[in-house]
This record gives structure tokens, C-alpha cells and sequence, in this order.
């Protein structure tokens, strides 16, 4: 008999057994589900955790949370998942781009390093690359939105936030038209980190400045 014990993850008043057939097949049934998606979705990081669960209680009578996260435990533990920011992947899953998106996404990222702070559109990027491409570059952490039509690469982005961060220290406040110079870049862009910042409680809005939280 298999024991996923909530123990191991804080719950002391309950444990779940399941036969070694049983597990065996959920598994079989969590890789199968999982395998499908890559398939269909090879650029998507993996599934939401929420979508794993509604598919896999359509299989298992019963699937309550805590039972369904100590299977997603039991299964990174064994080495064949891996979860990240809420998304399941079957562990030998790897984003990989055919050599024309490739081709299409080295020189993207080459206009964005050549002129960092006034960067195409989130919409002219797909156009360049497909949605699909885009937002695997995201979910990798190469690109960052900052809203439905800013978006940076993220070691810019987090150029620019220190830059504004130490500000803030120093003089206590910040403009739109500050960090615009700050960067040479234009009122659309600086909106976009401040709001952003914003969004982050990393600054809030105060008149026409922003000040740190």
C-alpha cells in the first residue's frame, strides 16, 4: 500500500492510501493527460494545476485538494513533474522552437537589445513571432509585459526598476517626465514601468509622483 502522508506537508489529520495498481494508473492517467498537452501546446510551459485537477476528477471518483496535492508531491518527489507558478509539466518537457520561429525570435530579441527602453508593441511582436512564440518567451522570463501593449526584456525591466528604486531613496519622489529622461524614452513607456511599479507595491501614486510603499 502506497501512503501519501499529509504529515509531510503539514496536515497531521489525515493520510490517504492508495494500492500500488492505484497509483500506478493515476499515473499512467497524469503522464497521458500531460504528454497530450505538450502536444498539442509544445510552446506552452505546461498546464494550470486547476486544469490538471478538473481533468483528472473526471477520471478518479473522487479528488478531493489535499489528495490531489499530495499526488502532485509524491510525483515531483519521483522525479517524472515538476511544477512552477502554478503550471504541472511532465519533467522531460522542454520548450523548443523550430529553426525558423528561432530565427524569428533571435532577431526580436536583437531589436529589443538595440533600442531597450522604446521597444516594438506587444502586438507588433506577435506579428513578428506568433502569439505562441511570444508567450513562451514570457513564461521563459525572456520578455516581460508590463501592460496589454509595453513589454521589455526582463533584465531591462529590472534595470530601469533599480534605477527608479535608488532614486526614490535618494529624493523621495519620482515624475513620469523624470524617469521619460531618465531613459530617453517617451511618456507611453514610463507610464507603463511606473505602472507597473505600481501594480508591484513597489511605488504608489501620489499627485502627479510616485513615492516607494
Amino acid at each position: 500500500v502506497f501512503v501519501l502522508d499529509s504529515a509531510s506537508s503539514g496536515l497531521r489529520d489525515a493520510s490517504f492510501l492508495i494500492t500500488r495498481s492505484g497509483w500506478g494508473a493515476l499515473r499512467e492517467r497524469l503522464q497521458a493527460l500531460l504528454s497530450g498537452y505538450h502536444g498539442q501546446f509544445p510552446l506552452r510551459a505546461g498546464m494550470p494545476r486547476e486544469e490538471v485537477k478538473s481533468r483528472l476528477a473526471s477520471y478518479v471518483a473522487r479528488l478531493p485538494s489535499r489528495l490531489f496535492n499530495e499526488v502532485v508531491e509524491r510525483a515531483v518527489a519521483e522525479g517524472w513533474l515538476a511544477e512552477s507558478a502554478g503550471v504541472l509539466r511532465s519533467a522531460s518537457h522542454q520548450i523548443t522552437f523550430t529553426p525558423r520561429q528561432q530565427q524569428a525570435v533571435d532577431y526580436l530579441l536583437y531589436t529589443f537589445r538595440q533600442e531597450p527602453y522604446t521597444t516594438p508593441s506587444v502586438a507588433q511582436c506577435e506579428d513578428q513571432v506568433g502569439s505562441e512564440v511570444l508567450s513562451a518567451l514570457v513564461e521563459q522570463g525572456d520578455l516581460l509585459k508590463l501592460n496589454d501593449d509595453v513589454i521589455f526584456l526582463t533584465e531591462t525591466y529590472e534595470g530601469m526598476r533599480d534605477r527608479v528604486v535608488a532614486h526614490l531613496r535618494e529624493h523621495g519622489s519620482i515624475t513620469v517626465a523624470q524617469v521619460r529622461d531618465m531613459f530617453g524614452t517617451s511618456r507611453k513607456y514610463a507610464l507603463a514601468l511606473l505602472g507597473y511599479l505600481d501594480e508591484k507595491r513597489i511605488t504608489r501614486r501620489v499627485g502627479d509622483e510616485r513615492v516607494l510603499r
